[in-house]
């Protein structure tokens, strides 16, 4: 019965120091960069969002999963490239034809007006597909020195701990 419990601990070990090292990975390749921008893989790309405009729909710390979409439509949430090379992440509520151009009008969900500029299909880097909540605040906890640490402390202490107490258990069962 005991061999039992060590086997599951064991298991529960390894299966939570995976997921820490993985997610270790994803924060090391979510990216430092002011504007919040991840990597980039098969067109997917992840954003952390860093103001509250786009409430309820997503809040500062949420990560946003887009996609490079060729044709954008109302309704859609595109992050998007501003003239002063600011991503923001903003909904389209008009779209309209100058010039053979066309045109986008954005707006954040939680702000009371259009945002003052049109964007182009060219300034759009992608569109939203998925939010994983408030990843983004755990990866700015973990990019500091103490989140580094205790990333690398605590299942270091977990394995070393579960070594200990398997030896204790082999000595016990060799002394009886």
């Amino acid at each position: 019965m005991v061999n039992m419990w060590i086997t599951i601990g064991k298991l529960a070990i390894t299966g939570i120091a995976s997921f820490l090292f993985f997610l270790v990975l994803f924060f090391v390749l979510q990216g430092k960069g002011s504007d919040g921008r991840g990597p980039e893989l098969f067109g997917w790309t992840s954003y952390t969002i860093l103001s509250n405009s786009m409430e309820p729909t997503f809040s500062a710390g949420d990560v946003v999963i887009m996609k490079k979409n060729e044709e954008p439509s109302i309704g859609d949430v595109v992050t998007f490239m501003a003239p002063e090379r600011r991503l923001f992440t903003h909904r389209i509520v008009e779209k309209f034809e100058s010039n053979g151009k066309t045109y986008y009008k954005t707006q954040g969900d939680n702000n009371n007006v259009v945002d003052e500029d049109p964007i182009v299909k060219e300034q759009i880097v992608g569109t939203h597909m998925f939010t994983i909540p408030k990843v983004g605040l755990v990866a700015e906890k973990i990019n500091q020195p103490i989140g580094y640490g205790l990333l690398i402390v605590v299942p270091i202490a977990g394995y070393l701990l579960l070594s200990f107490y398997e030896t204790i258990q082999k000595k016990r069962k060799e002394a009886s």
